[in-house]
């Protein structure tokens, strides 16, 4: 009689065999996990350069030369990258607004140039609106307030900015030089006092609209040039006139309602 063959116990086997799909299934969702960590690291590092171009855009002194097209006299940039500062300020703007700008800001460059301020004052257009940045010296002796030079041209600058319908930005600025022989006490002070008087020549010499300026001072805390040189500090001493373009205009109305 044939004996029956037995058959080998796989039970031990059989109970291993999860093991390789399981591992299987643990490679794929690490790499999963690795490429969702991916995405979202290369996500963050884009949002965090869109911010710092943004904010580049602006603040940078750099982008406002370049889109001014130069000094107060300067006229439109024929380069790549001047058009290319051109197109974004166009899309911020809108053609209309901008248009309107540029017309503004020819009129004050040829007042600028016929008063033989232009080495002197500069105009630019920015995010902001038409900034017209005349150096301290040309108006304030060293630690005062008090306007005592070129309040012809001043009259002019104003005369022309009033027939606009923005809201006028005064800002006052000084270097990081600490003040000593001065009756104010800090940069901020001085800075603020002088965009004050800026506003006050405003509205009692040239009739401007008192609820149309602003005066703000920023002290030494809003450099344009480098401080640790001579040229640097001249820069940052500076009074800056900006006709707000219509984005802030709506915010300004906003808050006095």
């Amino acid at each position: 009689m044939s004996k029956k063959r037995k058959h080998a116990h796989q039970e031990e086997e059989a109970g291993e065999a999860w093991l390789l799909p399981y591992s299987d299934l643990m490679t794929l969702l690490l790499a999963v996990f690795i490429v969702l960590f991916a995405v979202s690291k290369i996500d963050a590092q884009k949002a965090q350069q869109i911010s710092e171009e943004f904010s580049k855009t602006m603040m940078d002194k750099n982008y406002n030369a370049q889109a001014s097209g130069g000094g107060g006299g300067g006229g439109g940039s024929g380069s790549q990258s001047g058009g290319a500062v051109n197109s974004k300020l166009e899309g911020f703007f809108g053609e209309y607004e901008l248009k309107k700008l540029e017309e503004l800001k020819t009129e004050i460059d040829t007042k600028l140039h016929d008063g033989e301020m232009d080495q002197s004052v500069s105009t630019m257009i920015d995010m902001r609106g038409l900034v017209i940045r005349l150096n301290n010296a040309v108006l304030f002796d060293s630690g005062s307030a008090k306007i005592n030079k070129h309040e012809n041209t001043l009259a002019e600058v104003a005369g022309i900015l009033n027939t606009t319908d923005n809201y006028i930005r005064i800002e006052g600025h000084t270097d990081n030089v600490p003040i000593s022989r001065s009756s104010y006490s800090s940069n901020w002070e001085l800075s603020t006092a002088r965009a004050v008087n800026v506003v006050t020549y405003f509205v009692d010499k040239c009739n401007f609209p008192p609820d149309r300026l602003i005066a703000v001072g920023y002290g030494e805390y809003k450099p344009v040039g480098d401080n640790n040189t001579e040229e640097g500090r001249s820069q940052n001493r500076r009074i800056d006139i900006i006709v707000l373009s219509s984005k802030y205009n709506n915010l300004e109305e906003r808050l006095v309602k």
